[in-house]
């Protein structure tokens, strides 16, 4: 598609962190020692959302895919590269400026239990976003509006009146997505929100958004470790591996034809019962920490059909027939699986 609702180019983040420590006294004659360390969290992420569709981004913990999300709602500041919403650039601007995007990107976060203020009853967090974007209602209208809005997400009215340690995990991840719905937006960024309810209640939580979805024409991108929820959820899946996209593909075409040896990996890691024939493919080799800038590709120390070429030169994500993108040499070359 031509006119892409999220453009990402080139996007890094870096996060420093200075440890200061204090020597003997002997030693440092009032002076302090400091050392400052750099954590690469994203490195050089180009990706696309398109309108209407369900972007899942999975891959291990730590590899960035939660500063991705927050990078696009504008919790933090890329250090490097660009981003757009609608073809309009976000990532430079100021708080105020922000404001009229805010309104159309909305972020619903993995613990339910810490993202909504306890000091606060449902209808103060609700009518909190209300009267910040929606600046011309009265009080009755939104009264009605989030009697209207706990109804669609399965609670009743009389639930305005509690403060949030009076609910489930899922119900209060039902107010959090109440919330994000608030103020009508078209993009809802979803970090893991389903990682601390328990499965009957996944389900629950997750046929409401695929509702909702539906009902508003909602864009998500969705950010997950259980590849079941992503076969049954996502209409593309993005990979990450050390704060880069390793491939790009349809559902169907990731998981019947995976082509990077991560995203292989990761797959067959999968139990499945309709084949028992299926081995896992176990990796070997230290993985790298994010400390230190890869100057190849990522995944080269645990890569099977890795070669020098991997350790020197950064792959860049190239189509392939099929519609997907990888980045990978190895794919790019033919070798053949060890």
């Amino acid at each position: 598609m031509s006119n892409p609702l999220i453009e990402i180019r080139s996007l890094e983040k870096v996060f420093h962190a200075r440890s200061e420590w204090l020597l003997p006294r002997w030693l440092r004659r009032n002076r302090r020692a400091k050392k400052q360390h750099s954590v690469f969290a994203l490195n050089g992420v180009s990706l696309t959302v398109e309108r209407g569709e369900t972007l899942c981004i999975v891959g291990e913990t730590g590899c960035g895919k939660s500063t991705l999300a927050r990078a696009l709602v504008g919790l933090e500041k890329p250090t490097a590269g660009e981003l757009y919403y609608g073809g309009y650039r976000t990532d430079m601007l100021t708080d105020k400026e922000r404001m009229p995007f805010r309104k159309k990107m909305q972020m619903v976060f993995q613990n339910p239990y810490a993202s909504l203020n306890p000091r606060m009853t449902v209808y103060q967090i609700l009518s909190e976003a209300i009267t910040l974007h929606h600046k011309g209602f009265s009080r009755q209208q939104t009264d009605d509006f989030i009697a209207e809005l706990l109804t669609s997400v399965g609670l009743s009215q009389e639930a305005e009146d509690r403060y949030p340690h009076e609910f489930s995990g899922g119900q209060r991840q039902r107010i959090s997505i109440a919330r994000a719905l608030s103020v009508e937006p078209e993009l809802i960024v979803a970090d893991e929100p389903l990682a601390a309810l328990d499965v009957s209640v996944q389900a629950q939580v997750l046929n409401l958004m695929m509702d909702k979805q539906q009902e508003f024409g909602l864009t998500y991108v969705f950010i997950t470790h259980d590849l079941a929820v992503v076969e049954h959820f996502a209409t593309r899946v993005a990979v990450m591996y050390l704060g880069r996209i390793c491939e790009v593909a349809s559902r169907e075409a990731l998981f019947q034809a995976p082509k990077h040896p991560y995203t292989r990996a990761l797959l067959s890691s999968i139990p499945r019962l309709d084949d028992l024939s299926i081995e896992p493919i176990h990796l070997t080799g230290e993985v790298p920490t994010p400390l230190e800038k890869p100057m190849g590709c990522s995944f080269c120390a645990r890569c099977p059909l890795a070669n020098q070429r991997c350790y020197e030169q950064i792959p860049v994500l190239q189509l392939q027939p099929d519609g997907s993108s990888v980045a990978c040499h190895a794919v790019e070359e033919g070798r053949p699986w060890k």
